[in-house]
């Protein structure tokens, strides 16, 4: 199997130093190894996609609180909304 180490590096954008390409590649290689061993374990057929069962985690339900409470705690506010920085040009 081949990695690319470059596609690797701007995806995460992490630098890795030419002394280190071969062991980072060999640790990854050893990664997917083990994970595909996994993927072939008999498991029961159960929903794999949750680390806790559904009926472990509590109801949620919402709280009513008063407008002023919520706010109360606000880094910035404008006329009783929150401000945020912009995140879209």
């Amino acid at each position: 199997m081949e990695i690319d180490l470059e596609h690797l590096e701007k995806l995460s954008k992490l630098k890795i130093e030419e002394s280190e390409t071969q062991k980072f590649e060999k640790d990854l290689k050893d990664i997917i190894a083990f994970v595909d061993e996994i993927t072939k374990l008999d498991l029961p057929d159960e929903d794999k996609s949750r680390a806790v069962a559904l009926k472990d985690l509590r109801a949620d339900e919402p709280e009513e609180k008063p407008h002023c409470d919520v706010l109360a705690n606000a880094p910035k506010k404008k006329d009783g909304c929150f401000v945020t920085p912009l995140v879209v040009e």
